[in-house]
């Protein structure tokens, strides 16, 4: 079971003892406005566990495509015009260094 489904099911269990306790308060114990009380921390306890559990899923790492840009493939070659240029920006790096070093 997921981080998120395991909220979603304590949020529903949780929700769940507060209406227990609500029926509970009224029926048995005759406490006036206990089933509002138990029923208001029920729905709270429900809505918040399910807005919650998405933000519960494993975030993306920098290093497995979570960047702007989708991944490219390593199966795909490289473009003809590549080690040229990357040659070309080398040596400009290598020039700009020694100018400045």
């Amino acid at each position: 079971m997921s981080p998120p489904q395991r909220m979603r099911a304590w949020g529903i269990g949780i929700s769940a003892g507060y209406v227990l306790l609500g029926v509970i308060g009224a029926a048995v114990l005759r406490v006036p406005g206990s089933e509002l009380l138990f029923g208001l921390c029920a729905l709270t306890t429900l809505i918040l566990s399910m807005v919650t559990a998405p933000l519960l899923r494993p975030r993306r790492r920098a290093d497995d495509g979570g960047g702007l840009r989708p991944p490219q493939p390593p199966d795909e070659p490289q473009p003809p015009w590549w080690p040229e240029f990357e040659s070309e920006f080398r040596a400009h790096v290598e020039r700009l260094t020694s100018v400045r070093g």
